[in-house]
């Protein structure tokens, strides 16, 4: 008997799952430390850095740091497709048509990725290829 409700239960969820059609809406929204293309493209902007100062400004924002060594930069670092491309003003020069995803990265995770010292953490840019 209890075999045969449990089997009746498990055809009835597989039945029920199999049934179902995934969303065809794309996700606009994939966190607050990332900004995605369906993002950029609905906030109607003209270049990445105001997508950036836009959607997410905390990720232009100096973070505050107590002991700044001489050597660190105090403002986000840029990368773009997991290279060193500048400061946050770079981001102007960067298409915004091909841009996938944005994505900020916190500083500690900056240093262990590209190492150096990243007080201010990386707005990871990664673009279509």
């Amino acid at each position: 008997m209890w075999r045969r409700l449990s089997i009746l239960i498990v055809s009835t969820s597989l039945t029920a799952c199999a049934g179902t059609t995934p969303s065809t809406r794309p996700v606009l929204s994939a966190g607050r430390d990332v900004i995605t293309a369906g993002e950029i493209v609905a906030s109607k902007v003209t270049d990445v850095y105001q997508a950036v100062a836009q959607l997410r400004p905390e990720f232009l924002r100096r973070r505050s740091v107590s002991a700044i060594p001489a050597f660190a930069a105090p403002e986000a670092m840029v990368y773009l497709d997991d290279l060193p491309y500048g400061a946050p003003e770079s981001l102007r020069s960067i298409p915004l048509e091909r841009v996938r995803l944005i994505r900020y990265i916190t500083a500690t995770e900056a240093d262990l990725r590209w190492g150096g010292s990243h007080v201010a953490g990386a707005i990871l840019v990664t673009t279509m290829k």
